[in-house]
Protein backbone atom coordinates (compact mmCIF):
# COMPACT_ATOMS: atom_id res chain seq x y z
CA UNK A 1 0.00 0.00 0.00
CA UNK A 2 1.17 3.52 -0.79
CA UNK A 3 -0.34 5.14 2.31
CA UNK A 4 -0.99 3.18 5.48
CA UNK A 5 -2.42 4.70 8.65
CA UNK A 6 -2.55 2.43 11.71
CA UNK A 7 -4.32 3.02 15.02
CA UNK A 8 -4.03 6.80 14.78
CA UNK A 9 -5.24 8.65 17.85
CA UNK A 10 -5.46 12.41 18.32
CA UNK A 11 -6.44 14.35 21.44
CA UNK A 12 -6.81 18.04 22.14
CA UNK A 13 -6.06 18.24 25.86
CA UNK A 14 -8.28 15.44 27.22
CA UNK A 15 -10.79 15.48 24.36
CA UNK A 16 -10.47 12.53 21.98
CA UNK A 17 -10.84 13.78 18.40
CA UNK A 18 -9.68 10.76 16.38
CA UNK A 19 -9.82 7.25 17.79
CA UNK A 20 -8.11 4.21 16.28
CA UNK A 21 -8.12 5.44 12.67
CA UNK A 22 -6.71 2.75 10.39
CA UNK A 23 -6.87 2.53 6.60
CA UNK A 24 -4.79 1.80 3.51
CA UNK A 25 -4.63 3.67 0.20
CA UNK A 26 -3.19 2.53 -3.12
CA UNK A 27 -1.00 4.67 -5.34
CA UNK A 28 -3.15 7.04 -7.40
CA UNK A 29 -6.35 6.43 -5.43
CA UNK A 30 -8.68 9.28 -4.54
CA UNK A 31 -10.35 8.94 -1.14
CA UNK A 32 -13.09 11.34 -0.04
CA UNK A 33 -13.59 11.98 3.68
CA UNK A 34 -17.23 12.55 4.60
CA UNK A 35 -18.76 13.50 7.93
CA UNK A 36 -20.40 16.23 9.96
CA UNK A 37 -18.57 19.49 10.57
CA UNK A 38 -16.16 19.36 13.49
CA UNK A 39 -15.97 15.57 13.46
CA UNK A 40 -12.20 15.39 12.79
CA UNK A 41 -11.81 15.20 9.00
CA UNK A 42 -9.53 18.23 8.70
CA UNK A 43 -7.67 17.14 11.83
CA UNK A 44 -6.90 13.82 10.16
CA UNK A 45 -5.41 15.61 7.15
CA UNK A 46 -3.33 17.82 9.44
CA UNK A 47 -2.04 14.78 11.34
CA UNK A 48 -1.00 13.07 8.09
CA UNK A 49 0.61 16.28 6.82
CA UNK A 50 2.58 16.79 10.04
CA UNK A 51 0.77 20.01 10.92
CA UNK A 52 -0.64 18.42 14.07
CA UNK A 53 1.04 15.84 16.30
CA UNK A 54 -0.58 12.47 16.88
CA UNK A 55 -0.85 10.85 20.31
CA UNK A 56 -0.69 7.25 19.13
CA UNK A 57 -0.33 5.31 15.90
CA UNK A 58 1.80 5.29 12.78
CA UNK A 59 1.74 6.71 9.26
CA UNK A 60 3.64 5.07 6.39
CA UNK A 61 3.85 6.84 3.03
CA UNK A 62 5.62 5.32 0.02
CA UNK A 63 7.31 2.73 2.31
CA UNK A 64 8.64 5.41 4.68
CA UNK A 65 7.50 6.00 8.26
CA UNK A 66 6.63 9.69 8.37
CA UNK A 67 4.74 10.21 11.64
CA UNK A 68 7.91 11.41 13.40
CA UNK A 69 9.08 13.63 10.53
CA UNK A 70 8.61 17.39 10.25
CA UNK A 71 5.94 18.51 7.78
CA UNK A 72 8.64 19.79 5.39
CA UNK A 73 10.13 16.28 5.12
CA UNK A 74 6.94 14.37 4.30
CA UNK A 75 6.57 15.08 0.54
CA UNK A 76 2.94 16.04 1.07
CA UNK A 77 1.13 19.00 -0.49
CA UNK A 78 -1.89 20.55 1.21
CA UNK A 79 -4.54 22.77 -0.40
CA UNK A 80 -6.82 24.41 2.14
CA UNK A 81 -10.34 25.74 1.79
CA UNK A 82 -8.68 29.11 1.44
CA UNK A 83 -5.15 28.81 0.08
CA UNK A 84 -4.08 32.46 0.00
CA UNK A 85 -1.36 33.56 -2.35
CA UNK A 86 1.24 36.07 -1.24
CA UNK A 87 -0.26 39.44 -2.24
CA UNK A 88 3.11 41.02 -3.10
CA UNK A 89 4.06 38.23 -5.53
CA UNK A 90 2.67 37.47 -8.98
CA UNK A 91 1.21 34.09 -9.90
CA UNK A 92 4.49 32.56 -11.09
CA UNK A 93 6.41 33.80 -8.05
CA UNK A 94 3.74 32.33 -5.79
CA UNK A 95 3.84 28.97 -7.55
CA UNK A 96 7.64 28.73 -7.40
CA UNK A 97 8.07 30.24 -3.93
CA UNK A 98 10.84 28.55 -1.93
CA UNK A 99 11.30 25.97 -4.69
CA UNK A 100 14.96 25.47 -5.59
CA UNK A 101 14.46 23.15 -8.53
CA UNK A 102 11.50 22.14 -10.66
CA UNK A 103 10.58 20.47 -13.92
CA UNK A 104 9.98 23.20 -16.52
CA UNK A 105 7.95 20.91 -18.77
CA UNK A 106 5.78 19.94 -15.80
CA UNK A 107 5.20 23.59 -14.97
CA UNK A 108 4.21 24.38 -18.55
CA UNK A 109 1.84 21.40 -18.52
CA UNK A 110 0.18 22.48 -15.26
CA UNK A 111 -0.16 26.12 -16.34
CA UNK A 112 -1.68 25.09 -19.65
CA UNK A 113 -4.09 22.62 -18.05
CA UNK A 114 -5.28 25.19 -15.52
CA UNK A 115 -5.36 27.96 -18.14
CA UNK A 116 -2.98 30.14 -16.14
CA UNK A 117 -0.27 30.52 -18.79
CA UNK A 118 -1.32 34.07 -19.66
CA UNK A 119 -1.87 35.04 -16.03
CA UNK A 120 1.57 34.32 -14.56
CA UNK A 121 2.49 38.01 -14.26
CA UNK A 122 -0.73 39.00 -12.54
CA UNK A 123 -1.03 39.58 -8.81
CA UNK A 124 -3.62 37.85 -6.61
CA UNK A 125 -5.87 40.92 -6.40
CA UNK A 126 -6.16 40.80 -10.20
CA UNK A 127 -7.46 37.21 -10.18
CA UNK A 128 -10.89 35.70 -9.64
CA UNK A 129 -11.50 33.25 -6.79
CA UNK A 130 -11.27 30.33 -9.18
CA UNK A 131 -8.00 31.59 -10.68
CA UNK A 132 -6.52 32.03 -7.20
CA UNK A 133 -7.46 28.48 -6.24
CA UNK A 134 -6.10 27.07 -9.51
CA UNK A 135 -2.79 28.79 -8.80
CA UNK A 136 -2.77 27.29 -5.29
CA UNK A 137 -3.30 23.83 -6.78
CA UNK A 138 -0.46 24.31 -9.29
CA UNK A 139 1.76 25.50 -6.41
CA UNK A 140 1.05 22.17 -4.68
CA UNK A 141 1.43 19.93 -7.72
CA UNK A 142 4.69 21.41 -9.09
CA UNK A 143 6.36 20.03 -5.96
CA UNK A 144 5.61 16.46 -7.11
CA UNK A 145 4.10 15.33 -3.80
CA UNK A 146 3.74 11.70 -2.85
CA UNK A 147 0.37 12.66 -1.39
CA UNK A 148 -2.05 15.52 -2.12
CA UNK A 149 -4.39 16.66 0.64
CA UNK A 150 -7.41 18.77 -0.32
CA UNK A 151 -9.51 20.34 2.43
CA UNK A 152 -12.75 21.51 0.81
CA UNK A 153 -10.75 23.33 -1.87
CA UNK A 154 -13.76 24.40 -3.94
CA UNK A 155 -16.29 25.30 -1.24
CA UNK A 156 -15.75 29.07 -1.46
CA UNK A 157 -16.21 29.21 -5.23
CA UNK A 158 -19.44 30.07 -7.01
CA UNK A 159 -21.30 27.24 -8.74
CA UNK A 160 -19.93 27.91 -12.23
CA UNK A 161 -16.32 28.36 -11.07
CA UNK A 162 -16.52 25.32 -8.81
CA UNK A 163 -17.62 23.04 -11.64
CA UNK A 164 -14.93 24.37 -13.97
CA UNK A 165 -12.04 24.28 -11.46
CA UNK A 166 -13.05 20.87 -10.11
CA UNK A 167 -13.04 19.30 -13.58
CA UNK A 168 -9.58 20.71 -14.35
CA UNK A 169 -8.03 19.71 -11.02
CA UNK A 170 -9.31 16.14 -11.02
CA UNK A 171 -8.36 15.64 -14.64
CA UNK A 172 -4.77 16.53 -13.69
CA UNK A 173 -4.91 14.29 -10.61
CA UNK A 174 -6.13 11.33 -12.63
CA UNK A 175 -3.72 11.88 -15.53
CA UNK A 176 -0.78 12.29 -13.13
CA UNK A 177 -1.80 9.34 -10.92
CA UNK A 178 -1.56 11.46 -7.77
CA UNK A 179 -2.62 9.82 -4.51
CA UNK A 180 -5.23 12.14 -3.01
CA UNK A 181 -7.24 12.58 0.18
CA UNK A 182 -10.04 15.14 0.00
CA UNK A 183 -12.37 16.46 2.69
CA UNK A 184 -15.66 17.01 0.92
CA UNK A 185 -19.21 18.00 1.86
CA UNK A 186 -20.47 17.60 -1.71
CA UNK A 187 -21.94 14.08 -1.69
CA UNK A 188 -22.63 13.94 -5.43
CA UNK A 189 -19.08 15.06 -6.16
CA UNK A 190 -17.67 12.44 -3.78
CA UNK A 191 -19.55 9.67 -5.58
CA UNK A 192 -18.32 10.99 -8.92
CA UNK A 193 -14.60 11.48 -8.26
CA UNK A 194 -13.68 8.96 -5.57
CA UNK A 195 -12.18 5.50 -5.71
CA UNK A 196 -13.09 5.06 -2.03
CA UNK A 197 -15.25 6.97 0.42
CA UNK A 198 -14.53 7.15 4.14
CA UNK A 199 -17.28 8.22 6.52
CA UNK A 200 -16.04 9.51 9.87
CA UNK A 201 -18.44 9.55 12.80
CA UNK A 202 -17.64 10.38 16.42
CA UNK A 203 -13.92 10.28 15.66
CA UNK A 204 -14.01 6.78 14.20
CA UNK A 205 -14.27 5.33 10.69
CA UNK A 206 -17.94 4.43 10.33
CA UNK A 207 -17.67 3.16 6.74
CA UNK A 208 -14.91 2.76 4.16
CA UNK A 209 -15.71 1.33 0.75
CA UNK A 210 -16.14 2.07 -2.95
CA UNK A 211 -18.77 4.68 -3.91
CA UNK A 212 -20.93 1.97 -5.50
CA UNK A 213 -20.91 -0.22 -2.38
CA UNK A 214 -21.49 2.76 -0.08
CA UNK A 215 -24.51 3.71 -2.19
CA UNK A 216 -25.96 0.25 -2.91
CA UNK A 217 -25.24 -1.52 0.38
CA UNK A 218 -25.05 1.13 3.14
CA UNK A 219 -24.58 -0.18 6.66
CA UNK A 220 -27.43 1.89 8.15
CA UNK A 221 -30.31 4.17 7.21
CA UNK A 222 -28.33 7.29 8.11
CA UNK A 223 -25.61 6.43 5.59
CA UNK A 224 -28.22 5.52 2.99
CA UNK A 225 -29.93 8.92 3.32
CA UNK A 226 -26.60 10.73 3.31
CA UNK A 227 -25.90 9.50 -0.22
CA UNK A 228 -29.35 9.77 -1.78
CA UNK A 229 -33.10 9.53 -1.42
CA UNK A 230 -34.56 6.54 0.39
CA UNK A 231 -38.17 5.45 0.12
CA UNK A 232 -39.69 3.55 3.06
CA UNK A 233 -42.71 1.31 2.47
CA UNK A 234 -44.69 -0.89 4.85
CA UNK A 235 -45.33 -4.10 2.94
CA UNK A 236 -46.56 -7.36 4.50
CA UNK A 237 -45.96 -5.93 7.99
CA UNK A 238 -42.35 -5.16 7.13
CA UNK A 239 -40.71 -1.78 6.59
CA UNK A 240 -38.71 -1.88 3.36
CA UNK A 241 -36.16 0.75 2.35
CA UNK A 242 -35.61 1.25 -1.40
CA UNK A 243 -33.92 3.85 -3.58
CA UNK A 244 -36.66 5.72 -5.54
CA UNK A 245 -34.91 5.02 -8.85
CA UNK A 246 -35.35 1.29 -8.23
CA UNK A 247 -39.14 1.51 -8.01
CA UNK A 248 -40.70 0.69 -11.38
CA UNK A 249 -44.10 1.51 -12.83
CA UNK A 250 -45.59 -1.68 -14.28
CA UNK A 251 -48.80 -2.80 -15.97
CA UNK A 252 -49.90 -4.99 -13.07
CA UNK A 253 -48.67 -5.88 -9.58
CA UNK A 254 -49.83 -6.27 -5.99
CA UNK A 255 -49.04 -2.64 -5.28
CA UNK A 256 -51.62 -0.11 -6.50
CA UNK A 257 -50.70 3.50 -5.69
CA UNK A 258 -52.20 6.94 -6.11
CA UNK A 259 -50.19 9.87 -7.47
CA UNK A 260 -50.19 12.83 -5.07
CA UNK A 261 -47.98 15.29 -6.97
CA UNK A 262 -45.17 15.54 -9.52
CA UNK A 263 -42.03 17.70 -9.62
CA UNK A 264 -39.90 18.36 -12.70
CA UNK A 265 -36.18 17.73 -12.11
CA UNK A 266 -34.83 18.22 -15.63
CA UNK A 267 -34.25 14.77 -17.11
CA UNK A 268 -36.94 13.15 -14.95
CA UNK A 269 -39.93 13.76 -12.72
CA UNK A 270 -40.07 13.03 -9.01
CA UNK A 271 -43.44 11.44 -8.34
CA UNK A 272 -44.92 11.53 -4.86
CA UNK A 273 -47.39 8.68 -4.43
CA UNK A 274 -49.40 6.96 -1.72
CA UNK A 275 -49.44 3.25 -0.89
CA UNK A 276 -51.68 2.48 2.08
CA UNK A 277 -50.69 5.06 4.68
CA UNK A 278 -47.22 5.63 3.21
CA UNK A 279 -46.29 8.64 1.10
CA UNK A 280 -43.16 7.86 -0.94
CA UNK A 281 -41.17 9.04 -3.96
CA UNK A 282 -40.22 7.42 -7.24
CA UNK A 283 -38.77 8.78 -10.48
CA UNK A 284 -40.37 8.64 -13.92
CA UNK A 285 -39.46 9.92 -17.37
CA UNK A 286 -42.85 11.61 -17.95
CA UNK A 287 -45.22 13.70 -15.89
CA UNK A 288 -48.11 12.01 -14.08
CA UNK A 289 -51.39 13.60 -13.00
CA UNK A 290 -52.52 14.03 -9.41
CA UNK A 291 -55.03 11.34 -8.46
CA UNK A 292 -53.84 8.95 -11.18
CA UNK A 293 -53.73 5.29 -10.12
CA UNK A 294 -50.92 3.00 -11.22
CA UNK A 295 -49.01 -0.12 -10.25
CA UNK A 296 -45.45 -0.26 -8.96
CA UNK A 297 -42.96 -3.04 -8.34
CA UNK A 298 -39.30 -3.53 -7.41
CA UNK A 299 -36.66 -6.24 -7.37
CA UNK A 300 -35.92 -7.90 -4.04
CA UNK A 301 -32.18 -7.35 -4.48
CA UNK A 302 -32.81 -3.58 -4.57
CA UNK A 303 -34.19 -3.57 -1.03
CA UNK A 304 -31.63 -2.01 1.33
CA UNK A 305 -30.78 -4.33 4.20
CA UNK A 306 -29.39 -2.88 7.43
Amino acid sequence: MFLQVDNLQKKYDTKLILDNISFKQKKGEIISLIGASGIGKSTLLKCIAGLSDINLGSIILNKNEIHNLDASQRKISYVFQESPLFPHMNVLQNILFNLRDYNHERLDFLLEKTELTRLTNRFPYELSGGENQRAAVVRSLIRNPDLLLLDEPFSNLDTVSKKYVKEIVFQIIKESNITTLIVNHDIEESLEISDKIMIIKSGKIDAFDSPENIYRTPKNIQTAKLFGDVTSLNIDNKKLHIRPENIKIVDKSNYNVEVKNSSYLGEKYRISAKLGNDIFNLYHSTNLSQGENLYIDFDKEDVLNF
